[in-house]
This record gives C-alpha cells, sequence and structure tokens, in this order.
C-alpha cells in the first residue's frame, strides 16, 4: 500500500502546479494493515507459535511495516523531483481513525517525523510530506478515546514543529 500510494501520489502531484494532499492517510491505511495482520497472524500461528505470540509477532510486524512506509514516504517525497524540477508539495491529513490500526497508523507517522531522518546523532525532520493533524474535541483529549494519539502530535509538535493542527471543532 505504501509504495502504491507513494507512486501514485508523487505521479500525480508531479502533474500539477500547487499542492497534493492525501485525506485522513490512517484511514486509508487501516484496512491494508488490518489484512496483512491477518496474513502474519496466519503465517505464525501456521509455523505452531501460541496466539497469543502470533498476535504479539503479527502485531510487531504491523509497527514495522508502518515505520518502514513512512521513512519511505519521507525518502521518496524528499529526493524526487518533478518533470519540472522541483518537490512536489505534499500534504498527509490524519488523526481521526479510531480502529486500532488507523491509530497505529497516526502515531507512527508522527514518531518517524520526530526522530527524523539521516545519519545517526545527525537526524533531521524533512519537510515533505506536510503533516496535519486533524483534531476533533469530541475524539481527543484527557479520556477521550484518541488521547494517545494527541499525545504523539502533541510530543511530535514540541521537537519539530509539525505536525500543523486543524480543528474540526469549536467555535471559529
Amino acid at each position: 500500500a505504501f509504495d502504491v500510494i507513494g507512486d501514485i501520489v508523487l505521479s500525480a502531484a508531479s502533474q500539477q502546479y500547487g499542492g497534493f494532499r492525501v485525506s485522513c492517510v490512517d484511514q486509508l491505511l487501516d484496512k491494508y494493515a488490518e489484512a496483512s495482520y491477518v496474513m502474519f497472524y496466519e503465517r505464525y500461528r501456521s509455523l505452531g507459535l501460541s496466539d497469543e505470540r502470533a498476535q504479539e509477532e503479527a502485531m510487531k510486524d504491523i509497527v514495522n511495516d508502518f515505520e518502514q512506509g513512512f521513512q519511505g514516504w519521507e525518502y521518496k517525497f524528499n529526493s524526487v523531483s518533478s518533470s519540472r524540477g522541483d518537490y512536489p508539495f505534499i500534504t498527509m491529513t490524519a488523526g481521526t481513525g479510531t480502529s486500532r490500526f488507523a491509530k497505529m497508523a497516526t502515531i507512527t507517522m508522527l514518531n518517524v517525523r520526530r526522530k527524523g531522518q539521516g545519519k545517526k546523532d545527525h537526524k533531521k525532520p524533512v519537510l515533505f510530506p506536510k503533516l496535519v493533524f486533524l483534531y476533533d474535541e469530541n475524539l481527543h483529549g484527557p479520556g477521550k478515546e484518541l488521547e494517545d494519539v494527541f499525545e504523539a502530535g502533541i510530543e511530535c509538535s514540541s521537537r519539530t514543529m509539525y505536525p500543523d493542527w486543524l480543528s474540526l471543532t469549536g467555535e471559529g
């Protein structure tokens, strides 16, 4: 999913002027992560692992896929120029997915951005894709369903000045 989305985004973004947005990337990746989880889980069960251990290993594989996928996007979007010779302005929005894999996608995306890219001890956050956290006061904050996602956004913002925040609720 990451490779296909990355290729489509680069192709589409390089064919136009202005920016290109992938909305609710957390929800977009959710169904692919779920399918991968089932595949990983079944593989570990077929190897004779217990149900609990198979679930644990499958989740580790999903986290790894997310980390590698988001890092791949960062490398791709910051190193492959468009047909005009510039780097396409790409924005990803996330933060409102409530399933386990949508939450994991947003948190992992923010953690990858927070940790930066480059050589050890010289890592820097990259510019693209621009990250926009979709804040909903009914979902985020203390005691809310997506408190952990909100906290990951706050931690990322405190270290990298990303993501940008877009409030979906409230006045003004």
